[in-house]
């Protein structure tokens, strides 16, 4: 502790300022996972790669892009995936903002509990729940449509629900993505300051309105920061829109692209996949100047100060029982309906809706087969130890971006912070076979066909989420508290560590936690680089799911992955609630 307090105060002097030191340290490490990725998919799309890799000898030439632009199925790839993108993030932002007004500032019973369960959903990957709901309200023997057709006598045979459609999509990827904007905009409404509606309320303005009125614009930083990151992210999406798009004919770019990489038969055509990606990209680019002309203004957003900063929970009287019912029925479709018929398929020898005569035939064989299978206790500790390495790496290296965006004071202080954010403008699936030419053609490091490969791929994907979170906890911390200290004579860097850092841990655990989580459940990256030596539990289920068709192992090893996932969002959330009760 003396070692540390006495490095804190030195102070170096020119050019290796602490500032400059943490910032070439981050913006190389930055530069070092992200650009690489985004050069080889340019370059990709202007290479013909019919016959050979992007990397290989060969003529630039803008046909792939002549094929991109001049079908009509491109333009019909762009109307489903905004659709989709839009769809998803406006209902989930929706449902999101509710769910943490409720667990954030009312006296909602059982709050702690209540946003302890509301981040379950993150447990199930998005192919897990997609394949949960196909169980569900597949038109023909899902289970509410079977239930359906006997309680309103509805002949046919089909229906009434259809999960392989657009709108099925869109239901399941709402869902699916709740819980992670909850996460990101959680922060902004526990840090926001209530004397501002006090002040509206007191010059007779009701409170509805002030939330309206007042409330919401101050929080605008957060949530269009968590709307424009999961729009983009949304039209990447590949997994719900694969287990559902795909059996409906339905395609979207981001299954485009895998098809182009993952063809029937001849040989995957990366330029064209990179051509397509490459239309992502530019969406992507459009999203971040609107963003980052928003973010010029940042500083009339903070809310917390050293000026008598309270929270105030807003009573709910009677109310309660329609917001726990509001919480109940979100939960009940996102996680216990999908668990339940998963739950229940992992018992069968063979797909069957529950039923008297099918508790006969109840078994556990499914989990024994799932136990012997070769490489699954290897996977698992795989995937414990790709989770905790990625979750500590990228909050770390967010932390300090996002610091340096916001309060750096020299030319370039928000180029990581750039860069972590154009980086989710590249297709997972593009991301994904990127890394593996950049390591299998340039082996910096020999890490190809190992852990670490996942652990360089998923941190440099989630650093763009991590350091959208830490931004938003950073502007509402008024920077007077930081010139209160330097002018007491502690330095910039001590009075990040001492008075800053407390200050974002809540949104820091937050965002460690849905790192975490996510790491865990990977599928698409996870997919794309599988070998014998890596493998982790997401991949090994699709691998099961695409190729061997165990329907039953598949649900086993679902609902095991799933309460994993869930043992770790609960216990994180039990640590948080120690360090920041609510």
């Amino acid at each position: 502790m003396e070692a540390r307090i006495i490095l804190s105060r030195v102070k170096l002097p020119g050019i290796f300022s602490a500032d400059k030191l943490i910032f070439l340290f981050t913006t190389s490490v930055v530069v070092y996972l992200v650009l690489p990725p985004i050069a080889l998919l340019i370059l990709s799309s202007f290479k013909s790669t019919a016959d050979r890799l992007p990397v290989e000898p060969g003529p630039l030439t803008l046909s792939n892009y002549v094929q991109v632009l001049s079908t009509g199925d491109t333009y019909l790839l762009f109307q489903n995936s905004l659709i989709y993108a839009f769809s998803c993030v406006v209902g989930a932002l929706a449902i999101a903002i509710l769910m943490v007004w409720l667990t954030e500032r009312t006296d909602l019973p059982g709050k702690n509990l209540v946003f302890t369960l509301l981040l379950m959903p993150i447990a199930m990957p998005g192919m897990v729940k997609a394949i949960g709901w196909t169980f569900l309200a597949n038109p023909t023997n899902g289970l509410i449509n079977v239930v359906s057709r006997e309680l309103f006598g509805i002949s046919g045979g089909r229906g009434p629900f259809n999960i392989y459609s657009l709108s099925g999509m869109i239901f399941v990827g709402t869902l699916s993505m709740m819980p992670s904007l909850l996460l990101m905009i959680a922060g902004a409404f526990r840090n926001f300051d209530p004397a501002f509606e006090e002040a509206s309320e007191a010059s007779g303005v009701s409170r509805s309105k002030s939330q309206l009125l007042i409330t919401m614009p101050l929080l605008r930083p957060a949530l269009l920061g968590a709307f424009i990151y999961y729009l983009a992210s949304a039209l990447d999406d590949f997994q719900i829109p694969a287990i559902l798009g795909l059996n409906a004919g339905i395609r979207v770019f981001s299954t485009k692209i895998f098809l182009a990489t993952h063809p029937d038969d001849g040989l995957p055509d990366y330029g064209l996949a990179s051509g397509y990606g490459m239309i992502l990209f530019v969406t992507a680019m459009i999203l971040i100047v609107l963003y980052r002309r928003m973010m010029r203004k940042k500083q009339k957003y903070a809310v917390v100060t050293g000026k008598g900063y309270r929270p105030r929970l807003i009573p709910l009287g009677r109310w309660k029982h329609v917001a726990l019912g509001s919480v109940a029925l979100y939960l009940t479709l996102a996680v216990v309906l999908p668990v339940f018929i998963l739950f229940w398929i992992s018992l069968q020898p063979y797909v069957s809706i529950p039923s008297v005569e099918a508790m006969g035939r109840v078994t556990l064989s499914n989990y024994s087969e799932m136990l012997a299978m070769s490489h699954f206790k290897e996977a698992v500790i795989n995937t414990i130890v790709i989770s905790l390495i990625v979750a500590t790496a990228t909050m770390f290296l967010s932390t300090l971006t996002a610091w340096m965006a916001v309060r750096g004071r020299f030319p370039g202080h928000s180029l990581p912070d750039l860069l972590t954010f154009i980086n989710t403008a590249v297709p997972s699936v593009v991301f994904a076979l990127a890394i593996a030419f950049i390591y299998l053609s340039f082996p910096i490091l020999p890490i190809y066909g190992t852990i670490w490969i996942l652990v360089i791929a998923y941190t440099t994907r989630y650093m763009s989420y991590s350091t959208r979170l830490m931004g938003g906890a950073v502007i509402q911390i008024h920077q007077e508290l930081e010139e209160a200290s330097q002018t007491s004579g502690v330095s910039r860097w001590t009075t990040f560590l001492r008075v800053t850092l407390p200050l974002l841990l809540p949104s820091f655990f937050n965002g460690w936690l849905w790192v975490a989580v996510h790491a865990l459940r990977e599928t698409t990256i996870a997919v794309m680089l599988f070998t014998q030596t890596n493998a982790v539990v997401a991949a090994l289920i699709w691998e099961e799911f695409q190729f061997s068709g165990g329907t039953g192992l598949v649900a086993a090893m679902s609902v095991c992955f799933t309460v994993a996932s869930f043992i770790l969002t609960f216990l994180g959330r039990r640590a948080l609630l120690r360090q920041q009760p609510y």
